[in-house]
């Protein structure tokens, strides 16, 4: 899904090839006010280990009241997202590091949002310059960890996370999805909602979801290989129970749920070979996709 997790990402990306110095000489705010700014600093901090910068980045983050997603860390780096959420529109702040001790932060605002770039300076500066290298860091980091359980697997079952899930994308993007509905239907006007403001409204459960490490256990809906990727997809049978009885509905009304599938890691393409619809399957990934239809998981491996 094309979001401004995405915009944020690229443009990150972009700018850490280009800044040089501390982070308030290096800092951007691009954009045009009116659709929200994008906010971005970096500090270059060598002897800085991933692992360490975002750990580090998680208490930080929590000591101002940041709401914490979730660390991926693949290969030479990782990102980490935290969300202000008391606001009306949650802010995201994206962090990425990687292991030459280069570490950027950003945010995207939302359309109307407005923030001071004095004030989205001070917050995101102040924010890097807290990072310590050395043991000093790894300690802080260990201990954030420790006390928050960080990158623990949540066991689920998956029709019950495909419902809790979908009932609170639901719950997320009902402001946008109702808005001009009254008018609408009153005088025939088409205010809705844009699709800027339907991906401004889900990034909040971009950050709180990507990332997070799920031991799935359900029946499998399908199994395919991308005829392109080669990848091997396993596609879990989401429908619901209803009723006294509870008897669940036909597998046909699966795309009518939340749907969740899991991409295997290229180890497991004998187990792969084993898998039908139909069977039981516990599959433990990691959470790399999220959209308001689907959730899509990565390296996922039988367990067990």
């Amino acid at each position: 899904m094309v979001n401004r997790m995405l915009c944020l990402a690229g443009l990150l990306a972009l700018s850490a090839a280009a800044r040089a110095g501390t982070c308030e000489d290096g800092f951007e705010a691009v954009g045009d006010p009116r659709n929200g700014l994008l906010f971005m600093g970096e500090v270059q901090k060598p002897g800085l280990s991933v692992s360490s910068a975002l750990g580090q980045l998680q208490k930080i983050a929590l000591d101002k009241s940041y709401q914490i997603g979730n660390e991926s860390i693949t290969g030479n780096s990782g990102e980490l997202f935290f969300t202000q959420t008391n606001l009306r529109t949650p802010i995201v702040m994206r962090a990425q590091a990687d292991s030459s001790g280069q570490v950027s932060l950003g945010t995207k605002l939302a359309r109307g949002q407005k923030v001071e770039v004095a004030d989205a300076r001070k917050e995101i500066c102040s924010m890097l310059a807290m990072l310590k290298t050395g043991k000093e860091g790894e300690a802080i980091a260990a201990a954030v960890r420790k006390s928050s359980g960080a990158g623990q697997v949540i066991d689920a079952e998956a029709p019950k996370l495909s419902a809790e899930i979908g009932r609170e994308i639901q719950k997320t993007m009902a402001g946008v999805k109702s808005k001009g509905t009254l008018g609408n239907l009153l005088i025939g006007s088409t205010n809705y909602a844009t699709a800027g403001e339907h991906k401004e409204a889900f990034a909040p459960i971009i950050a709180k979801y990507k990332g997070r490490k799920y031991r799935i256990d359900g029946q499998i809906y399908t199994v395919s290989r991308n005829e392109f990727s080669g990848e091997l997809v396993v596609a879990y049978l989401v429908t619901q129970t209803r009723g006294l009885l509870k008897i669940r509905q036909s597998s046909t009304y699966n795309s009518n749920n939340f749907m969740i599938q899991c991409v295997l890691a290229p180890d497991q393409a004998k187990f792969f070979l084993t898998l039908s619809e139909g069977d039981w399957v516990k599959l433990a990934g990691t959470v790399d996709k999220i959209d308001p239809e689907s959730m899509e998981l990565r390296d996922c491996r039988q367990a067990n």
